[in-house]
């Protein structure tokens, strides 16, 4: 079996639907090595993330061919249609970018994952909605509509009007770094190397306004050891300079708080298990659901914002809070006893076994048969 996967963000960019893109292949291609991953992008570029892709022997990428000019219309009309026929492709997947217009009563067996159903992260009104008007275009289009978490199963459902039986909850999966183990050298290596504090609560975001830091300042304030700083790990941004800093200076933190630009990627699960704690201050977004679930396999305490979403991947390995202060005792209180510190740390490792990559791929190859099957039965 031949799946062909497209979608232009998860080649050429760096946010959420590129990340899914790559631990889904990766699952796929280390699962079931058999089968062949064709990638379409529109573009001719490479970058890192791409070429790593390459070193797996069932993936492919495909560009449109030289003489086409307009690549946009080939990737999203029938151009990128005639490829994946000539290419021998069974399936077709897009990933919150939509589904080329060419497929709709093609009678082709395509998939379509939405990361973000109502598009909250679009620049502006006009972009969410022409993302949304693109995303129901694609759920007519597709014969199985994939959700990463119940409640935004039902948000497709509501929002898109699209057939229950039609839309399937897959979990994502953790990253395999989270595994890796460390050195016990390496902590004092990788303190001195990006200059951490001693003890400290990490943050790992975009540091805009949308991401609700203050409230994690706030949280690190009323914590009872008040030796423990937050660290920052993400690029600085106008509202980091004008705000956020202000905000430490009023809660009289700003010797407890530091911002590093970035981590290298090899050294992240090392450093989630120097942290105190990893604090996921919003937890509405598919990002924040992805660290939720690497931090948990990384072993670090997690506590996050109260939300359905939250507990539903989290489970009994995280803290929640609706409050601040609420989310302080807790955290406190889990510092302070190693015993419920262990247990935390247990029940967050044994929760991660319903996020492996076996698990996303197997029900991944199941959803792309069944539809290959229902094809068979009724041409």
């Amino acid at each position: 079996m031949v799946v062909g996967y497209g979608g232009r963000r998860i080649i050429m960019e760096n946010n959420d639907t590129s990340y899914y893109g790559r631990i889904l292949i990766k699952a796929l291609a280390k699962n079931y090595p058999d089968n062949y991953y064709i990638l379409y992008s529109p573009e001719n570029k490479q970058n890192k993330r791409l070429t790593a892709l390459f070193n797996e022997d069932s993936v492919r990428v495909k560009y449109p061919r030289n003489h086409i000019h307009n690549t946009k219309r080939w990737y999203t009309g029938n151009g990128i249609v005639r490829s994946a026929k000539g290419h021998g492709v069974n399936a077709f997947h897009g990933i919150d970018d939509g589904i080329a217009s060419g497929f709709s009563g093609s009678n082709f067996p395509s998939v379509f994952t939405m990361l973000d159903p109502l598009y909250k992260s679009a620049n502006g009104w006009i972009e969410r909605m022409l993302l949304q008007r693109k995303a129901r275009k694609a759920c007519k289009i597709a014969k199985r509509v994939i959700a990463l978490n119940e409640v935004d199963r039902q948000t497709i459902i509501d929002h898109y009007h699209v057939n229950p039986d039609d839309v399937q909850v897959v979990h994502p999966c953790f990253f395999d770094g989270c595994d890796d183990s460390v050195p016990e050298n390496m902590y004092d290596i990788l303190r001195k190397k990006y200059h951490l504090p001693e003890k400290f609560i990490l943050y790992k975001g975009r540091l805009n306004s949308e991401d609700n830091i203050k409230e994690a300042m706030q949280l690190v304030h009323e914590l009872r050891d008040r030796k423990i700083s937050i660290l920052l790990l993400g690029y600085r941004t106008d509202h980091f300079d004008h705000v956020i800093k202000e905000q430490a200076h009023d809660l009289h933190i700003f010797h407890r708080f530091k911002q590093v630009d970035k981590i290298h990627h090899a050294d992240l699960t090392a450093v989630c298990k120097m942290a105190q704690a990893v604090i996921i201050p919003n937890t509405d977004r598919s990002r924040d659901l992805f660290k939720l679930i690497n931090a948990q396999r990384s072993g670090a305490v997690v506590i996050c914002k109260d939300s359905p979403k939250a507990r539903e991947i989290g489970g009994e390995g995280s803290i929640y809070y609706n409050d601040f202060n609420e989310g302080a005792d807790q955290l406190s209180d889990v510092l302070d006893d190693e015993n419920k510190k262990a247990a935390m740390l247990k029940a967050a490792r044994d929760n991660t076994e319903r996020f492996t990559g076996k698990i996303l791929a197997d029900e991944m190859i199941h959803i792309y048969r069944s539809i290959l099957t229902h094809r068979r039965l009724y041409q």
